[in-house]
């Protein structure tokens, strides 16, 4: 009786720690995409180089669009932040954008977007 509970404390243990670490269809489809910066390289490898700790989620905006949203710390031009990047996908289509970058909750401008983009690339080769 006490081997049954084992068995099914670590089958449930199993189970539930499996499903932490999966991701959506639409979080994995992005992963496996490459910025046009660096089209050598998936999204995933760059983000998981410059992000030691990066945490991804996902699911639907307000204006009915799916985003993708990665949290970590990073060290950007010296100093370590909190980042969160935003990306609005259309798998369908097959296009993604970075739509949001914040370091400690402040938004930054597309110019910062786009000269993230090319560190991660530079850093990642």
């Amino acid at each position: 009786m006490m081997f049954r509970s084992f068995v099914a404390a670590v089958l449930l243990l199993v189970a539930s720690a499996t499903t932490c670490f999966a991701y959506s269809d639409e979080i994995e489809w992005l992963r496996n995409k490459s910025f046009k910066a660096c089209p050598n390289y998936y999204v995933w490898r760059l983000i998981d180089n410059y992000f030691p700790d990066a945490r991804w989620d996902s699911g639907w905006s307000d204006e009915g669009d799916y985003i993708v949203n990665v949290r970590g710390k990073m060290s950007f031009k010296g100093q370590d932040v909190k980042a969160l990047l935003q990306f609005t996908i259309d798998p369908k289509r097959g296009k993604f954008d970075m739509n949001a970058l914040e370091f400690n909750g402040h938004p930054q401008s597309k110019e910062m977007r786009v000269e993230l983009i090319k560190a991660m690339c530079e850093d990642v080769q």
